[in-house]
């Protein structure tokens, strides 16, 4: 009786052995969940430091900005837009570094064009650089601005853009071939009027073309000046400056657009230049206007006209200032009344 009741109790009980299986199995599905935990925990702390090590590396890296230096832009200037360009505290692996220094670049008065900015880093592990892909505006030309006994003069570039005066170039300081070597061409160096150029150095003024009697007010820095006066005026000096024989036109004074459109006289010339060289006579250069595109136009080409300067810059010793108290281009034929 007692046998077959201990044998109906084994069959009806799981007994220690399947006790001890069903625990083995739990502190087994336990550890796995606690290694899979741990694990979890491990990949997000090694992600936490990676990316806590890319932020904190700029912290020892200096970020540079690095673009092409036009020849005419003073060295000091160049210095002044790269650091005006990157963040003081700028780091490397910021997501929003090329944008922001794409930006700054663009609202940058002297930044014609942005093209590209990237960022690499450099063969110096402590030294990281932004490289800008741009196009510089250049000062061609200065408007007389301010009341006459206070005459300041606005920069413009070839599209009438204004830039800032304190940073034009003002001198220039021609290097002589035996200071970078024999057989080496000399190349001119600008400053600002800031700027100190080497002790002892000769110097001699850059020339800007006077654009007068523009009517419209001067625009804010950066911005483009509007008015038809000024944008003939200045369609009259890049015509000038880009011309075949160009080595007159340092000798354009300035241009005078005060008849633009004939509003004083539709019998005078709408355009003139006066050539001059320092306080010396000045020779009153008649040209009138541009012609109408498309043909069809009473009026001559603008080449016609710069064919009949050239002629009388030779026919007056290689000089426009001077010898002639007028030329008058409008015509076709060179003509020009003697001092």
């Amino acid at each position: 009786m007692l046998r077959r009741k201990k044998k109906k109790l084994d069959e009806n009980s799981d007994g220690p052995g399947r006790l001890n299986i069903l625990v083995r199995i739990g502190v087994v599905l336990v550890t796995a969940t606690a290694v899979v935990s741990g694990m979890f925990v491990g990949l997000k702390y090694l992600e936490q430091t990676v990316l806590a090590r890319k932020v904190d590396q700029p912290a020892a890296t200096t970020v540079r900005v690095a673009f092409g230096v036009p020849a005419w832009m003073p060295q000091s200037l160049a210095e002044e837009i790269g650091k005006s360009l990157i963040l003081p505290r700028a780091a490397f692996y910021d997501a929003e570094l090329t944008a922001d220094t794409y930006a700054r670049a663009r609202a940058n008065p002297w930044i014609r064009e942005v093209r590209c900015v990237t960022k690499k880093r450099t063969t110096d592990d402590r030294i990281a650089l932004v490289e800008i892909d741009c196009e510089f505006r250049m000062a061609v030309a200065r408007v007389p601005i301010g009341k006459e006994s206070a005459r300041e003069f606005a920069y413009v570039d070839s599209e009438g853009v204004r830039l800032p005066a304190k940073d034009v170039p003002q001198w220039m300081l021609e290097m002589s071939g035996d200071a970078k070597g024999p057989g080496t061409r000399s190349k001119p160096i600008s400053f600002r009027d800031s700027d100190l150029p080497p002790a002892g150095a000769a110097v001699k003024a850059l020339h800007y073309i006077t654009i007068a009697g523009v009517e419209s007010a001067p625009p804010a820095i950066g911005q483009p000046w509007s008015g038809g006066d000024i944008r003939e005026g200045l369609r009259l000096v890049n015509l000038v400056l880009t011309h075949s024989v160009s080595t007159y036109a340092n000798q354009i004074a300035r241009v005078d657009v005060r008849n633009f459109d004939g509003r004083i006289s539709k019998r005078e010339p709408y355009l003139r230049m006066y050539a001059q060289v320092d306080d010396g006579p000045a020779t009153d250069i008649k040209f009138g206007r541009f012609e109408v595109p498309g043909g069809g136009d009473f009026e001559i080409s603008a080449e016609q006209k710069m064919s009949t300067l050239d002629q009388f810059f030779i026919t007056n010793g290689n000089k426009l200032a001077g010898g002639a108290s007028s030329c008058d281009l409008r015509y076709g034929d060179l003509l020009y009344t003697p001092s």
